[in-house]
């Protein structure tokens, strides 16, 4: 493997490691939190966007940059059965920033939705952002790729537990109803 892609993987995997232990250091202690961050020009926004964009984004464009083109056989259905996770997941994911509203997406408060793909899930764009990710260890094929995906979904999975606390002092009595009967993931 070149070298240029090691850096990636690296760099990737550092990122995605760190992030997953500052959330998870954020759901068990009750000083420290990084996310949802508490202002635009604090530490925790300069920590969590360049681990979560650079350990996401450089696992996607690792995973592209390694994928083993099928030629036939078993490894074109695993690829094909990736890439319709990829387009689906991605897709909602992508469909979510419009139903959640952009500024909400990235940590604003400008109100709980509870509406559209948020009638199904508290968190369908994670839910999709999961499958996507998924789908591209699926697609590519590599245990290199699949670890990274692995520590993207893990992400994806703590970052709820990091903002419930938040969203209960945000909308009290509203966010409980919700919670009772709205599953966090899809079923759970």
């Amino acid at each position: 493997m070149p070298s240029y892609l090691m850096y990636i993987f690296d760099v990737a995997a550092a990122s995605l490691v760190t992030l997953n232990a500052l959330l998870l250091v954020t759901i068990f202690s009750r000083r420290f939190k990084l996310w949802p961050t508490p202002a635009e020009r604090s530490w925790q926004h300069y920590t969590f966007w360049p681990l979560f964009r650079g350990g996401l984004g450089l696992t996607l464009l690792f995973s592209i940059l390694t994928v083993g083109w099928p030629e036939g056989g078993p490894d074109t259905w695993r690829f094909l059965a990736g890439m319709i996770c990829v387009v689906i997941g991605f897709g909602f994911t992508i469909y979510g920033y419009f139903d959640l509203g952009i500024e909400n997406t990235y940590g604003a408060d400008e109100g709980l939705v509870t509406g559209g793909l948020y009638r199904f899930s508290r968190n369908p764009q994670y839910v999709a952002s999961i499958l996507g990710f998924f789908g591209t260890g699926l697609a590519n094929g590599s245990a290199q790729s699949a670890v990274l995906c692995g520590m993207a979904i893990l992400v994806y999975v703590v970052l709820p537990y990091t903002e419930e606390p938040w969203l209960e002092r945000a909308y009290g009595d509203v966010y409980a109803d919700y919670k009772q009967r709205t599953p966090r993931f899809l079923f759970l």
